[in-house]
């Protein structure tokens, strides 16, 4: 029996020639003039630096995390008592408000339009290829959101931005324009699945929305998966109590973890290296490579909140479940390093 695998490539031939020949996301976003994030991790997406971006009318950033070529965020800032410019594209897309308050308006041609407003936590995704504008409603301060798209996905099966973003058919079966409540009727839950499923297409305030236990992951853990506008992708919601962590875990691509209360840092790790350390606090935004390990930890005097905006779980290879490190096999230098780092914040572990 084979105890000891060996990588044949580090990355496969025929990625390697697509990537050389066409390349086309890359090269697209390239094209946008604005600057380009890369690693794993922003600090704070409220304070990043952007670039100005024509296209949208506004200011913007791209979060092209850990090459994973399935989904990529994106900051965008509208100005002051401003608008972006009206789009359409052929890929989904979720948005988070980090920042101020505004509005949105999504329609189909010669159907009404559907405007919803929005604010600091506001959680929606945009219905595929339904045009769409966000609008400033504060004539003194910056609105901000961050996204996570499925534009690589288009980009490699299409390569032609003329036909992502100027086709002209509607998705009826994701977004009916003739539904005047589409944005503001009720989501509803589904708790009969394990550790939750929301169905809403507008949230007002992500930090609001009901949890379920999670205990798998860690004692007092809560959640909730949230599916919106008949997308593929996903978002989930999960809390942690203060003086605890959770258990370490991996998964595939395209998960991007936005912070919304406490302190604290993630470790992040590939088999047989030592771990990174991530620290976090409120607009902080982290995406795990595929395939590595990472552990969240809450150091904070309240308990710790973070909604992730996903890729679809197909692509995340996690139809079977998610791999993960009960506690009693864990490292013990990072249960050390976990009670220093409370004891810097005055916090009591209580694992």
């Amino acid at each position: 029996m084979v105890s000891k695998a060996a990588k044949e490539f580090e990355v496969h031939p025929y990625v390697q020639f697509m990537a050389d020949r066409y390349n086309p996301y890359r090269r697209w976003i390239e094209s946008e003039g604005i600057p380009i994030v890369s690693g794993s991790y922003v600090a704070d997406v409220r304070t990043l630096e952007l670039g100005d971006w024509q296209r949208k009318g506004g200011k913007g950033a791209y979060l092209s995390f850990s090459d994973q070529l399935v989904a990529d965020g994106y900051v965008c800032e509208i100005p002051p008592g401003g608008s972006l410019k009206p789009g359409r594209q052929l890929y989904e897309e979720i948005v988070l408000i980090a920042a101020g308050r505004g509005a949105t308006t999504i329609w189909y041609d010669g159907f009404p339009k559907r405007t919803f407003e929005w604010e600091r936590g506001s959680l929606f995704a945009i219905p595929l290829n339904a045009w769409h504008q966000h609008f400033n409603a504060s004539g003194s301060e910056p609105a901000r959101y961050v996204a996570l798209t499925s534009a690589p996905v288009a980009f490699e099966l299409y390569r032609d931005p003329e036909f992502i973003f100027d086709t002209n058919y509607m998705f009826k079966d994701r977004f009916n324009p003739e539904e005047e409540d589409f944005f503001t009727k009720e989501g509803k839950y589904y708790t009969e699945y394990y550790g939750g499923i929301l169905h809403s297409n507008f949230i007002a305030d992500i930090r609001k929305i009901n949890l379920v236990p999670r205990d798998k992951r860690g004692k007092g853990t809560r959640n909730m998966y949230i599916h919106m506008a008949g997308s593929a992708m996903l978002a989930h919601v999960s809390q942690f109590p203060v003086g605890r962590y959770k258990k370490a875990h991996r998964h595939g691509p395209g998960a991007h973890v936005c912070l919304l209360d406490s302190t604290g840092y993630t470790l992040m790790w590939n088999e047989g290296e030592p771990p990174k350390k991530y620290d976090w606090h409120e607009g902080s935004v982290i995406s795990p490579p595929a395939g590595a390990w990472h552990q969240h930890y809450n150091t904070g005097k309240v308990p710790c909140k973070f909604v992730a905006l996903h890729a679809n779980t197909a692509v995340q290879r996690e139809e079977r479940g998610v791999e993960q490190i009960e506690f009693e096999d864990e490292d013990t230098a990072m249960r050390k390093m976990y009670e220093e780092e409370c004891a810097k914040s005055g916090v009591k572990p209580d694992m």
